[in-house]
C-alpha cells in the first residue's frame, strides 16, 4: 500500500524508468542519478541544458596516463585508475592500497584547516556512513593527513590575482601522497581543498571497505579563473540548492561561482541599506519568482563555499537589465532605459550595494558588474548635459560628450568603487571597449562572437565563455576565436541563464566537461574516456549532495508525458505515479518532504510509504538525522494531465517522397492515403517504457529515417453519438488531420512533437474515419494525437481500433 495524495484510484502498477537510476562507479560503488522521460523531440535539449543522461558502467585501466590524458604519469600494472576529473598534471599509481576504516582519522596540522577538515569529515560520512575523528597530531597509518606548505609551487606560470592586479605566479599548488597515510599538502586551504577532491574522487568504495590507491600527485589550476555563473534574477534559488553547486563546484575544482543577484525580472540579494530591493519581483519561463534571501544566509553560503575552496563572485547588473532594482527605488536604480548613468545618486546607491556585498563575500577577489546588453538610454537622462561638463574620460583630459562616454566614465566609476572594496572587475563583452579601460576590467567573452582575439590583441585581460563547445575546446577555444598559451586568459567558465532551482540542482554536470580543459588545457581531450569519468563522478556526487532518492512507478497506466519546460524542468504527467524515496548512506536519519515547493524542516511530513500522487505535486524532499539536514533536498515538479483518449491503436504508411521536392513542398503533394487509393499499411507497435505509449516516432520503422518524407497514420474513432469533440495532434514537423475524409485541419512548420495543436471536429454516430499526415523536413519526425470532448474532458463512450 501507498500513501495516496489527491484523488482515489487503483494501485496495480506498471513499472516506469522515471526519476533515478542506480549505476555503478569504479567497480561496486552504488551511486544516484537523474533520469528523466520525455518526449523524443525534447530529450536533445534537455540532455545538453540538465546533462542528467546515465549509463552503467566500470574502469579500469592497465596503461600510461600519459598517452591518453596529456598528462605525466606513471601507472602499476593490473591496478584500478580512479576516474578524476579533471585529470591532474602529475600523477603515479603504485601497486597496493591504503585501507580507510572507521578508525581513520582527518589530521589537520593548521587551524586554518578546522573548518574543510569537518567538511571532508561530513563527505566520507555521506559515503562511508564512518564519522572520523578529527585531531590535530602525530597521524598514524590509515589516517587523512592535511598540512599547508607554502613552500609547494606550481611546475608552470599561473596568472591570477594579486594585491589587485593580473600577474604570473607559481602559487596555489597542491601535492598527495598515499602511502601508509594519505597526506594531502596545499600551498593554502584552497589548494588543500582542491587535493582532497582528488582523494574523494580516487576512493574505491567495495563490499564494505574503503580504499586509496597508492600514488603520487601533484597538480594546480593552469588558471586562477574557473568558475560557473548561477542566474538568481529569473527564477528563485533557494539557500539550499545553491549548496548543491558550491558542492559540485568544489569536487570538481571550479573554484569561483559568479552569484548574478539581479535582472529585469527579479532580485534577490538583501541590502541593509536599501529594504524594498526585491519587493516587486517577477520571473521568466513560467518559473518561481525570485524571493529575497536573508542576510545570515549569505553569511552562511560565504562560509560554506570558503571552507569548500569555493570563492562567491558577486554579480550586479549595472547599467542595464536592471528593472527590478529599478521598480523597488525608481528614483535611484532607475533610468532612461537603463539606469541613469548621469546621476550622482545612483552612484551613492551603488556604492552602498557593492559595499554591502563585499562585505559579505570577502573570498574572491574579483565582483562582476555586469554591462550586458544595455543598449537604450545611455546618455538619455535629465542630468546628462551637466554630467558631460563635469566629467572626463578616463585615462584622458578629453571632457564627456556623448551617450557612449558617459557609459565609459560609468565603467571606470564603478572599477573604482570595486578596487576600493578590494576587488577586481569583471564584465561581459557588450559594454564600450575602450581601449582607456584596459586596465580596469576584466572582460567576459561570451556572446557567439570571435571577439576575444581583438579583446587581447588591444590588451585586455579575458575571461572566455564559450557559447558553445567547439569539438576541440578548451580555455584558449572560444567562439571561434582561437587563443595562444600564454596570453592574457584569466580562464573559463559557464552561464546557468534563467535555470530554476531543478535545473541548477540537475543542470551542474557541465562544469564536469569545462573544467576538465580549463583546469588542463593540455589534457588530450578523449569524449568517450571523458564521458566515462564524468558518469562515474556524477554518480558519487549525487551521494554526497542529495542523499534522498527518489523513483517513480506508474500506476494503471500512470505515465510521464514530456517535460514541460527545460529552463524550469517540470515535467508533465497523467494517470497515478507511486513515488520512492530511499537513503543509501548515511543511515539513522529519516526523510521529511513537501509537496508544495516548501523547504522540508524537521517537522515537514514523514516519509513512511510510498506516495501515491495524481494530481500536480512540487515534491522536496531531505533527510535529517538528529533533527539536522544532511545534505540538499532532492527536488521534483510534475504537472498532472489528463491522458485519457491519447490513441494507441494506428495503421502507418510510407514513407513517400518526390525528387527534388523538399520536406515542406511535401505538404501540399497528395499520396495515395491521402486520395484514398490502395496504399500499404503496417501496424503500429508501441514503444517500451520509458517512451509513451501513445508516441509514432517514424523512424524506429525500416525505410523511415530521412529528410523530406512523409508518413501517414490511420484509426478509426467510436463515437456513441453525433457530436463535437477536439482532435489534440502533434507532429515534428508538418500536418495535415482529415476526419472523415474532410480535412480538418494543417500545418506545415518546422518544430518538435510536444506541442499539440488543437481542432474542433465534429463526429458521427458509430465510427468514424481519422487520417493524419506528417510531412517531415529534417532530421527525426514523429506523431500522436488524442481525442477529447468539446469541453475539453473525457469524451464518453470512446473507442479506438486501427482499421
Amino acid at each position: 500500500m501507498g500513501r495516496r495524495v489527491g484523488r482515489p484510484g487503483s494501485r496495480s502498477a506498471v513499472r516506469m524508468v522515471v526519476g533515478w537510476r542506480r549505476f555503478a562507479s569504479g567497480r561496486n560503488d552504488p551511486g544516484l542519478i537523474r533520469r528523466q522521460t520525455m518526449d523524443s523531440s525534447a530529450q536533445s535539449v534537455v540532455r545538453s541544458a540538465v546533462a542528467c543522461r546515465s549509463l552503467q558502467m566500470g574502469v579500469r585501466v592497465a596503461v600510461c596516463w600519459a598517452a591518453c590524458w596529456g598528462v605525466a604519469a606513471a601507472v602499476a600494472a593490473d591496478v584500478a585508475v580512479p576516474p578524476l576529473v579533471p585529470m591532474p598534471k602529475r600523477i603515479e599509481i603504485g601497486q597496493g592500497m591504503m585501507p580507510l576504516t572507521a578508525q581513520s582519522r582527518i589530521v589537520a596540522t593548521d587551524a586554518l584547516l578546522a573548518a574543510h577538515a569537518d567538511v571532508l569529515k561530513n563527505e566520507i560520512w555521506m559515503l562511508t556512513n564512518w564519522k572520523l575523528e578529527i585531531v590535530k597530531f602525530d597521524p598514524r597509518p590509515g589516517d587523512i593527513v592535511l598540512k599547508i606548505d607554502p613552500g609547494i609551487r606550481a611546475e608552470e606560470e599561473i596568472l591570477a590575482p594579486k594585491d589587485l592586479r593580473i600577474v604570473r605566479t607559481r602559487d596555489m599548488a597542491h601535492a598527495i601522497t598515499v602511502e601508509d597515510t594519505a597526506e594531502v599538502r596545499g600551498w593554502d586551504v584552497r589548494a588543500v581543498c582542491e587535493g582532497t577532491a582528488t582523494l574523494l574522487q580516487s576512493l574505491v568504495i567495495e563490499n564494505g571497505t574503503v580504499r586509496v590507491p597508492h600514488m603520487k600527485v601533484k597538480d594546480w589550476p593552469h588558471a586562477d579563473y574557473n568558475g560557473t555563473m548561477v542566474d538568481c534574477g529569473r527564477q528563485w534559488i533557494p539557500l539550499d540548492a545553491l549548496k548543491v553547486l558550491v558542492e559540485s563546484c568544489r569536487y570538481y575544482k571550479v573554484r569561483y561561482i559568479q552569484l548574478h543577484v539581479g535582472d529585469d525580472q527579479g532580485y534577490s540579494m538583501p541590502s541593509k541599506a536599501f529594504p524594498r530591493l526585491g519587493s516587486a519581483n517577477g520571473s521568466c519561463c513560467e518559473g518561481v519568482p525570485p524571493k529575497l534571501w536573508t542576510w545570515e544566509q549569505m553569511e552562511e553560503l560565504e562560509a560554506y563555499a570558503a571552507a569548500r575552496g569555493v570563492g562567491i563572485v558577486p554579480e550586479l547588473e549595472t547599467p542595464g537589465h536592471h528593472q527590478a532594482m529599478g521598480r523597488s527605488y525608481r528614483d535611484l536604480f532607475d533610468g532612461p532605459g537603463c539606469m541613469d548613468m548621469a546621476s550622482e545618486e545612483l552612484y551613492i546607491g551603488l556604492d552602498t550595494v557593492v559595499g554591502e556585498m563585499c562585505s559579505i563575500f570577502k573570498s574572491a577577489p574579483y565582483f562582476c558588474i555586469g554591462c550586458d546588453e544595455a543598449n537604450n538610454g545611455t546618455g538619455a537622462g535629465p542630468n546628462a548635459e551637466i554630467y558631460k561638463r563635469r566629467h572626463a574620460i578616463p585615462n584622458d583630459a578629453q571632457s564627456v560628450r556623448n551617450g557612449h562616454e558617459i557609459y565609459v566614465v560609468h565603467m571606470k566609476r564603478m572599477a573604482d568603487m570595486c578596487r576600493k572594496y578590494g576587488k577586481l572587475t569583471i564584465a561581459y563583452e557588450n559594454f564600450p571597449d575602450d581601449a582607456r579601460l584596459k586596465n580596469d576590467i576584466i572582460v567576459l567573452t561570451w556572446y557567439p562572437h570571435a571577439v576575444a582575439q581583438r579583446y587581447l590583441q588591444q590588451g585586455w585581460t579575458t575571461i572566455t565563455m564559450p557559447w558553445t563547445e567547439e569539438p576541440d575546446w578548451s580555455m584558449y577555444v572560444c567562439n571561434g576565436s582561437r587563443l595562444n598559451k600564454g596570453d592574457r586568459v584569466l580562464g573559463a567558465g559557464s552561464t546557468m541563464w534563467q535555470m530554476s532551482a531543478l535545473c541548477v540542482v540537475n543542470g551542474w554536470a557541465q562544469n564536469q566537461r569545462r573544467t576538465e580543459r580549463t583546469w588542463g588545457p593540455d589534457n588530450k581531450l578523449d569524449n568517450a574516456a571523458l564521458q566515462q569519468r564524468m558518469e562515474a563522478n556524477r554518480s558519487r556526487l549525487d551521494r554526497l549532495v542529495l542523499p534522498v532518492r527518489m523513483e517513480t512507478e506508474g500506476v494503471d497506466g500512470g505515465q510521464v508525458i514530456r517535460m514541460q519546460h527545460f529552463l524550469t524542468g517540470r515535467m508533465i504527467y497523467g494517470g497515478t505515479l507511486k513515488v520512492k524515496l530511499s537513503v543509501a548512506t548515511p543511515s539513522g536519519g529519516e526523510i521529511r518532504y513537501t509537496l508544495d515547493d516548501s523547504e522540508p524542516t524537521p517537522q515537514s511530513t514523514l516519509y513512511s510509504e510510498p506516495l501515491l500522487l495524481d494530481k500536480t505535486f512540487m515534491l522536496n524532499a531531505a533527510l535529517f538525522v538528529d533533527g539536522r539536514q544532511v545534505g540538499s533536498s532532492t527536488r521534483a515538479k510534475y504537472d498532472w494531465n489528463d491522458i485519457r483518449g491519447y490513441i494507441e491503436d494506428w495503421d502507418i504508411a510510407g514513407p513517400y517522397f518526390e525528387a527534388g521536392k523538399s520536406g515542406a513542398d511535401l505538404f501540399a503533394v497528395e499520396f495515395p492515403p491521402e486520395k484514398n487509393a490502395e496504399a500499404t499499411w503496417i501496424p503500429f507497435k508501441k514503444p517500451a517504457p520509458p517512451e509513451v505509449p501513445w508516441m509514432v516516432s517514424f523512424d524506429a520503422y525500416p525505410g523511415f529515417p530521412g529528410d523530406a518524407r512523409v508518413a501517414y497514420l490511420r484509426c478509426q474513432v467510436f463515437s456513441p453519438q453525433t457530436q463535437s469533440a477536439l482532435l489534440y495532434v502533434g507532429t515534428d514537423d508538418g500536418v495535415k488531420a482529415f476526419v472523415n475524409g474532410k480535412c480538418v485541419h494543417g500545418v506545415n512548420a518546422g518544430r518538435g512533437v510536444t506541442e499539440e495543436d488543437r481542432v474542433g471536429i465534429e463526429l458521427r454516430e458509430g465510427w468514424n474515419d481519422l487520417l493524419i499526415k506528417t510531412n517531415n523536413w529534417t532530421g527525426g519526425y514523429a506523431a500522436k494525437a488524442r481525442i477529447r470532448s468539446a469541453n475539453d474532458g473525457p469524451l464518453e463512450g470512446l473507442k479506438i481500433k486501427a482499421h
